[in-house]
This record gives C-alpha cells, structure tokens and sequence, in this order.
C-alpha cells in the first residue's frame, strides 16, 4: 500500500493551535459556529482590506489617491459590520472607522517611493528540513502579504502597542515566510514588519528583522510537531489573554477532557 499523502495545514491553522488547541478543534474540527468577532480582528481585517487594494493599484504602476483607499476601507469596515462584532469598552464603531482612517493616510504616504515585487502570492509546498534536507511529510500553504524589491518580504499588523525586539526574533509569521521562501528560492529573505499603531496619534513603526538557516530548521521542526499533534488529536485549553477574545469561550466552560467520539461543539453556548 502506497504511504498516505502529507497532509496539507495553512500558516493559520499552525497559529491557531499554538494559541490554543481546544480553539483548533472548535474551530477547524468541529466547525463550530462563531456567535461574533472580536472587533480588533475585524478592524485588522478592513485594514488589510484597504492595504491590499493599495498595493495592488502600485504593482500595476499606478498612483492611487488616498481617499480611494479611505473609501476601501469604509465600505469594508461597514460590511464587517453587518454581522455580530464584539467591541471592547472603549471602543466603538464609529472611532474605529476614524481611527483607521487616520493609520490608513499614514501608510499611503509612508509607501509613496515603494512599489512591491508581488502582492498576496499564494505558496503550497512540502516541508523540509533546510539544514538536512529531511522531507517532513508536511504540506504547507500560506500566502506572502508583499515582497518587495531585494528579496524582502513584509508583513503588517495592526496593534495597540510597539513590538518589543523578543516579539520580533520570535515572530512565527515572518520565520516562516523565511523558511517557505528559502525552499523556495534557495536564498534567505530579508524581512520587515509594519506596525499600524491604534495609539492616540496613530504611528507606523517598521521594525527589519533576520533568520538564520539554524532557525528556519526550527521553524520547520516545529511546524512539524503541532502537524503530528493536531494529527494525534492532542486538543487541550490553553488559559491566557486571548481567552477574553475568544469566540468559543463559553464552550471552553464546559470542557472536561477528551472523550472518545464527543462532539464539544455540541454543548450549549451559556455563559
């Protein structure tokens, strides 16, 4: 019999259960349905939105206006909106809109003399070792945000505060940018991440970063440790920050362990 095919996880999914694996389950097993959205992935999400259109627009070599890409994000932001969006205290639809504006008008000037290499370039390959060369027996797909010219891949974020230089070392997104991009290319990128600060006046900090081969073999190592957990169904809570964020807290609630053929998502949603 023919050895089954690697299976296939998304950069996503990895994230996901390294935050937590009872989430994974909920959301990537048992499908369980989302009674709202946190309303900073929401607003990441506009942001991105408006971001790509940008980008887009400047790869083709054109220059758009800003308010081209204010109105992007308005009209995202409102379809966002269309469905249950959980906001915290002191935070509102309306100051979000405001606020994203404002970062939004920043990023277009800060990007007037860049012009990308690529924009939403979507990856699907089978892992390996980079030291050794050791296929992994893992399928990886992903997409690169923005490459820009000299081999530098870009990733942006929104966030409430600056990055500290652990974050950034430890940054898993863009370690496997570099791993992906290092099988692929068989050179190691250089990277770059852009912060779209929420703070009162809002900043844009870029923060440049390096891997080298040694730690694009433990990112590849790693990768393959949560496939083989998520594929041994290792699905556990994971109390932290992120659980006050969490769509699936009240089913985490209820949680007793695994039990064989249990359906968690079966359990009522109380709070």
């Amino acid at each position: 019999m023919a050895p089954a095919a690697p299976r296939t996880f998304s950069l996503s999914q990895i994230q996901t259960y390294l935050g937590c694996a009872l989430k994974y389950r909920f959301q990537y097993i048992d499908k369980t349905p989302k009674p709202w959205r946190a309303a900073a992935l929401a607003f990441g999400s506009s942001i991105h939105a408006a971001v790509e259109f940008f980008q887009r627009l400047r790869f083709e070599g054109k220059t758009p206006d800003v308010a081209e890409v204010l109105r992007i994000f308005e009209a995202d932001w409102a379809a966002q909106n269309t469905e249950a969006v959980l906001y915290a205290e002191w935070e509102s639809a309306e100051g979000l809109l405001k606020q994203g504006k404002a970062m939004l008008s920043l990023y277009v000037e800060a990007q007037a003399a860049a012009r990308p290499v690529a924009i939403e370039q979507p990856f699907e390959l089978e892992l390996a070792d980079p030291e050794t060369g050791e296929c992994l027996d893992v399928r990886l797909r992903g997409i690169f945000d923005l490459v820009e010219d000299g081999d530098v891949l870009v990733d942006l974020k929104t966030a409430g505060r600056a990055i500290s230089p652990d974050d950034l070392e430890r940054h898993l997104q863009l370690s496997t940018y570099a791993l992906v991009y290092f099988l692929l290319q068989g050179r190691v990128p250089a990277l770059r991440l852009d912060c779209l600060l929420k703070t009162k006046t809002p900043r844009l900090e870029r923060y440049e970063t390096s891997r080298s081969v040694e730690d694009l073999g433990w990112t590849a190592r790693l990768i393959q440790g949560v496939a083989k957990a998520i594929e041994t169904e290792h699905f556990f809570p994971n109390p932290s920050w992120r659980c006050s964020d969490c769509e699936y807290f009240a089913h985490c609630q209820h949680w007793r362990g695994p039990e064989e053929g249990q359906q968690i998502s079966s359990f009522p949603s109380g709070s």
